[in-house]
């Protein structure tokens, strides 16, 4: 936590309660919105790791650093009595090296599809779509060697002893914001199925996204695994691509904290959301979601596949749940 124990009872002297502190932030009154309200659950998010704040009520756009927040509150800066400076300083450089990352733009290394004719093969039997052109794929990796090194990736102890298993069993996808790459085993049977290889720090949650039809529209799509949202935008199976913003995969079920990062990064308030579930998730987790965080979500609608595990086993037969 970046600050002092006076801060939290600085809050609520201010704005009044309650204040709900997570292991990642400290969830309170928004002195834009929230001022004059009493609720039983408030809407802006404080980091504990960062200095920075938003608000994620509907139609409050309000966010930035933890200074802006103070000057709110006191009409004047006085984040210095309440904000750990040495731990401030880490902060900033990990900044800046984020600044770093992003001001040299990641280079995806070209697709040989003859040299890895089996990952390319791999890839087009999993989409059902031979036909596919590999290089329209967005953030598509094959030659992790070369990601490597013409990125000059640290080659961490984990990273010396993976690389050449990452290479020659694994193909990469690049997330929406180049913080991660996303590494899935081509093998079935393999435990190891999954590795994500961090590249920059970001306080929230990056993502897989892909285009829909409708930049207008605040309906998104949401998959655990990259390939069910490809699935699902390729042959439409809910016939809802013309009303879809964007599909985003979470690559876990961490879908509240994906909502989140979509809300802060997209800034698309109060999203329509469409889950495309596993089958081993319960619907009731679902509905706790949305009950309790619909000051986040507009409406939320979860599908299964009765026949498949998920959305990348065909067919698909999807079963509508509207909660």
């Amino acid at each position: 936590m970046i600050y002092n124990k006076d801060f939290i009872p600085f809050i609520e002297e201010t704005l009044g309660g309650p204040i709900k502190v997570t292991s990642k932030n400290i969830i309170c009154k928004c002195p834009w919105c929230e001022y004059d309200q009493e609720k039983s659950h408030y809407h802006l998010y404080i980091s504990l790791e960062a200095p920075i704040f938003h608000c994620f009520h509907a139609n409050c756009e309000k966010g930035g650093n933890i200074r802006k927040f103070i000057k709110k509150l006191k009409g004047h800066d006085v984040s210095d009595k309440y904000v750990d400076k040495e731990k401030i300083k880490k902060f900033e450089k990990i900044s800046l090296k984020s600044k770093e990352v992003k001001d040299i733009n990641i280079t995806l290394p070209k697709l040989n599809e003859n040299k890895f004719s089996y990952k390319s093969l791999y890839l087009k039997r999993r989409l059902g779509f031979p036909q596919i052109e590999l290089e329209t794929i967005k953030g598509l990796i094959f030659d992790v060697n070369e990601f490597l090194e013409i990125n000059n990736i640290p080659i961490t102890p984990t990273i010396f002893r993976l690389k050449d298993f990452l290479h020659s069993n694994f193909i990469g996808f690049l997330t929406e914001h180049s913080s991660m790459v996303v590494f899935r085993n081509m093998d079935p049977k393999s435990s190891f199925k999954f590795f994500k290889l961090p590249i920059e720090y970001t306080p929230f949650l990056d993502y897989y996204k892909l285009r829909g039809n409708n930049p207008n529209s605040n309906k998104i799509v949401l998959g655990e695994g990259i390939f069910d949202i490809f699935s699902e935008q390729l042959y439409d199976v809910l016939n809802i691509r013309e009303s879809v913003n964007f599909y985003a995969s979470v690559l876990s079920s961490k879908f509240l904290a994906l909502i989140k990062s979509i809300v802060f990064h997209e800034q698309l308030f109060k999203p329509e959301v469409v889950i495309l579930s596993d089958r081993g998730v319960e619907l009731e987790y679902y509905k706790k979601m949305k009950f309790f965080n619909k000051h986040i979500i507009d409406k939320m609608t979860v599908y299964y596949n009765s026949i498949g595990k998920d959305f990348n086993e065909y067919p698909v037969s999807p079963i509508e749940c509207i909660l």
